[in-house]
């Protein structure tokens, strides 16, 4: 930014400030606090007026940066159609591209040869091996068992769309009836923006998805009208591993169209360390549609150790349902197009799935599904290692039987910055590489909902100090994976490091306000974001 350029902002900003005081004198409501109230007290009502929006494929997550727990809701949008008989859409949730394909079956058996492979040669913690269970002794049991009739109604109901709202959002989305005239959109898959050739798939469509699903989240749950939002600003997370167009675009619409009065954008990875109160910390993020890895040091996240892998927590809940099919699933009409069924399967992987070596043999289970115009009923089933296999599947992505996708991306280390002593590099230089490597090996935090499995915290430490080069070994003393820092919900854990991050003293250099968007566009993101832009 040129002197004149700078000088031209201050100038916005005198004209701000001298707005603020016409605002006061006519009795508008400001943010501002007098200064007789005490530091600690204005800094609370200033974090009052700051949203946090932490954005996932599945899960949208938001509040106020005072709030000690983020609204949850699901990440997606029924749209109206525009014209009668109109064929219908629906963004796919567990079903991907690449599964129909002849060799799809036999990368899977492949994989799955592999998971059974480490399950036989690893021995319970009592020294004694595993009990053999063939899925056909589970299939035998599972194919006479019919379900009982719990109550002739579920008490479920479809959402109610006789007004014809023009969308729906959340969970009336998800409970939208599938003969009613509406599409389905999930605007964010695998950590991206969703855009495809389909209809809802250009980036203005996605944005204006976007762009209503948080304006009717933040009027619903925080109670904020969106004539307000003027008077508040907005923390967004994203992903490390970021598309710069996509961002621009989103900051664009939280201050041009939603109308916030300043942003501040910052990656997923460094929130979720101020989240958890680490300094440093290799981050494991399992989220439901992608998996990313990252070392991040005092606040800096590693350009060139950062990775994201194109699967997660769904593709565990298909390759379960998948397991439970051969198994002889008892709930034949389970379909992995229909919504409320992938709602299933997703609650039954995270009851029923596990990592811990010692549950062996055929156990018996119960389940049960209540939709809307539909008795309740109740399934009982008999299931062995599937529950094991499953989530294993994360750590042998063959077994998901992906085919001719990408499933690996990286990104690549920067040049770096001359006029910038204190970048990323200044961080590599300052360090031998074995003390960076001492402090991610005893601190590996795995956030998000994706591995929340009983003992995946052992399994983990088990497989790094089984998986670890010789060399290292002599170097990394202790290897410590943290999944439940301070007790708290991992998937909760990178919103409420943004929430820490509206509360402290360096962020106030970071804010972008909407005068200097307007007037210097996408460089004030160069200028003003804590990590390499």
């Amino acid at each position: 930014m040129t002197q004149a350029e700078k000088g031209e902002a201050e100038n916005g900003k005198d004209k701000e400030r001298d707005r603020d005081r016409e605002r006061e004198q006519r009795g508008v409501k400001r943010p501002i606090v007098p200064a007789a109230v005490p530091e600690s007290l204005q800094e609370q009502i200033q974090s009052n007026f700051i949203v946090v929006i932490h954005p996932g494929s599945t899960t949208l997550r938001l509040g106020r940066a005072t709030d000690t727990l983020p609204v949850g809701i699901p990440h997606v949008i029924a749209r109206r159609h525009k014209q009668q008989g109109q064929a219908t859409y629906r963004d796919s949730w567990l079903l991907r591209d690449g599964l129909n394909k002849p060799e799809s079956t036999e990368q899977r058996q492949n994989g799955l040869k592999m998971v059974d492979q480490a399950i036989w040669s690893k021995k319970m913690s009592n020294g004694a091996r595993r009990i053999p269970v063939s899925p056909d002794q589970a299939r035998s049991y599972n194919r006479q068992m019919r379900p009982a009739i719990l109550d002739h109604s579920s008490g479920a109901k479809w959402t109610n769309t006789s007004n014809h709202p023009e969308f729906l959002v959340g969970e009336e989305a998800l409970y939208v009836n599938p003969l009613d005239s509406y599409n389905i959109h999930w605007p964010i898959r695998r950590g991206q923006l969703n855009l495809h050739p389909g209809p809802g798939g250009s980036l203005t469509a996605v944005l204006a998805d976007l762009e209503v699903i948080w304006s009717h989240a933040i009027q619903k749950y925080l109670e904020i009208p969106l004539k307000d939002l003027k008077y508040y600003r907005c923390i967004l997370l994203i992903p490390d591993i970021y598309n710069k167009q996509h961002v621009k675009e989103l900051v664009n619409m939280i201050l041009m169209k939603m109308g916030f009065s300043g942003i501040v954008v910052h990656q997923e990875s460094v929130c979720a360390t101020f989240g958890s109160g680490l300094s440093s910390a290799c981050i494991v993020d399992v989220g439901d549609q992608k998996t990313s890895v990252c070392c991040v040091e005092d606040g800096v996240s590693h350009r060139n150790t950062r990775l994201c892998l194109a699967y997660g927590g769904s593709d565990v809940s298909r390759c379960f349902y998948w397991l439970m099919q051969r198994a002889g699933f008892p709930y034949r009409d389970c379909q992995l197009t229909n919504k409320l069924d992938c709602l299933l399967l997703q609650h039954l992987k995270e009851t029923f799935c596990h990592l811990d070596q010692d549950i062996s043999g055929l156990q018996d289970h119960e389940f049960q599904i209540r939709h809307p115009d539909s008795p309740a009923l109740l399934y009982q089933f008999r299931l062995g290692d599937e529950k094991l296999q499953a989530p294993m599947a994360l750590f042998y992505p063959a077994t998901f039987g992906i085919v001719g996708q990408k499933m690996t991306t990286l990104q690549h280390r920067s040049q770096g910055d001359p006029e910038d002593p204190h970048d990323e590099h200044y961080l590599v230089a300052t360090q031998t590489s074995d003390d960076t490597k001492k402090k991610m090996y005893s601190s590996i935090l795995v956030v998000g909902g994706g591995l929340m499995f009983h003992k995946a915290q052992e399994f983990l430490q088990h497989r790094i100090l089984n998986k670890m080069p010789p060399s290292f070994r002599r170097v990394v003393e202790n290897v410590e994976v943290i999944t439940r820092p301070k007790d708290m919900d991992p998937r909760l854990i990178a919103w409420k490091g943004g929430a820490v991050l509206a509360c402290l003293d360096t962020t106030q250099e970071l804010w972008i306000y909407q005068r200097e968007w307007q007037r210097f566009g996408v460089r004030m993101l160069r200028e003003r974001a804590a990590f390499v832009w």
